[in-house]
């Protein structure tokens, strides 16, 4: 058995083992080698298992397909894939498992949304010039083509939920047409070998997943802070402030969308032994309060979190990772600052982490999201506070 074909049996072995790694790591297998435990150390989801196995299933016919044709022609160098549909299959593939791994592997970063989509169009561009010289609309498009096939499948499996899709789509088609770049630039050296490099992809960077999420680094703490002028002085803004609230419907298209939102809030007791209750769309935020400076200031830690969203799907629910304490509030505030004319400035800020990168990126949208809620909350208080009696 010659070299390339001992390549063709290491990268199925390594394909496999990532395969038998999301059904274990489904059914509540704790190892990475310890496929299916007889006690498992989380619950065990039938119900997910029976989601992904279409995917699962769609990137082992892919890999066997591949494999034998390799197989076949593992003594000559001859093309293997020679149409634009098995390119496509083949970018799809590479990031299916890409997100399969990542995702379980509750790693929401590089390998997720920058390394998959730049391989899917590395892949896509490379196979597809077996068959021909690439131009570069031909590449971006297959590229752009892969990224998008791929939303809908993870769609469709259940993988990911509409809302959380469209956000990564800037980030993953900017790094898929770099890829498609790379690919375009090097198929004349690199595209004859496109095949295996294709297999070892699938069976070895899965692992990458892993790595990250071991090396990550601690979440950074970031700070938003929204403020809006209110015709009412300081003592009557801090009263609207402790007073129950209930909250109009949002009409922003992102709210709409599934993302969460306050309904109302109250709360309880006085002083540093009392408690905010908000609740939202999604749930109850329980803030117990860290400071209270009457007329001034309001500080609460937070103990409970809700969702951040609930995800647009075909299905009645799904739950991915990363609603799971991906996006978490730590504190929140309330400051009075008394304005020339009688008026007051109340400023609104919350302390928040999320654990998905790259954060700069990611801090856009939760930054941007939070300012809204923020202005919703100021609205409200506003509107009672001129009408207060």
């Amino acid at each position: 058995m010659n070299s390339r074909r001992w390549l063709i049996v290491i990268a199925l072995v390594g394909v496999l083992h990532n395969a038998l790694r999301v059904i274990g790591s489904i059914l509540g297998s704790p190892g990475v080698f310890n496929y299916l435990p007889l006690q498992p150390t989380k619950p065990m989801h039938f119900d997910h298992l029976l989601m992904a196995l279409p995917g699962i299933l769609l990137i082992l016919i892919v890999v066997a397909w591949v494999a034998r044709s390799l197989w076949r022609k593992s003594e000559g160098s001859s093309p293997m894939l020679s149409s634009a549909i098995w390119a496509l299959a083949a970018g799809i593939t590479v990031g299916l498992l890409g997100a399969y791994a990542n995702t379980l592997a509750r790693s929401y970063g590089w390998m997720l949304f920058a390394v998959t989509p730049f391989l899917m169009g590395l892949i896509s561009v490379l196979l597809l010039a077996q068959q021909k010289h690439v131009n570069l609309a031909e590449a971006f498009g297959v590229a752009v083509l892969s990224v998008t096939l791929l939303g809908a499948l993870l769609l469709l499996f259940a993988v990911e939920g509409a809302v959380c899709l469209l956000m990564a789509v800037p980030i993953a088609a900017t790094l898929a047409l770099v890829g498609a770049f790379v690919g375009y630039a090097s198929q004349d050296k690199l595209a004859t070998r496109s095949p295996m490099m294709f297999l070892l992809l699938m069976g070895t960077a899965p692992f990458g997943a892993t790595l990250e999420h071991s090396l990550e680094p601690p979440a950074e703490l970031f700070t938003v802070t929204t403020s809006l002028d209110i015709p009412a002085s300081p003592d009557r803004v801090w009263r609207t402030v402790l007073q129950p609230a209930k909250l109009a419907l949002p009409s922003h298209p992102l709210f709409r969308a599934g993302i969460a939102y306050p309904l109302a809030s109250h709360i309880e007791g006085t002083g540093l032994t009392a408690t905010r209750y908000c609740d939202f769309s999604t749930g109850k935020l329980v803030e117990p309060v860290l400071i209270w400076k009457d007329g001034r200031q309001l500080r609460f830690t937070v103990v409970s979190n809700p969702l951040p969203m609930q995800e647009w799907t075909p299905y009645a629910q799904i739950h991915p990772p990363h609603l799971e304490g991906f996006l978490a509030s730590r504190q929140g505030e309330f400051r009075l600052e008394p304005l020339p004319n009688g008026g007051t400035r109340l400023f609104a800020t919350t302390w928040y982490q999320h654990h998905m990168w790259p954060a700069t990126y990611w801090r856009a949208w939760s930054d941007y999201i939070i300012h809204q809620v923020h202005g919703m909350v100021l609205a409200n208080i506003r509107e009672r506070a001129e009408a207060y009696k």
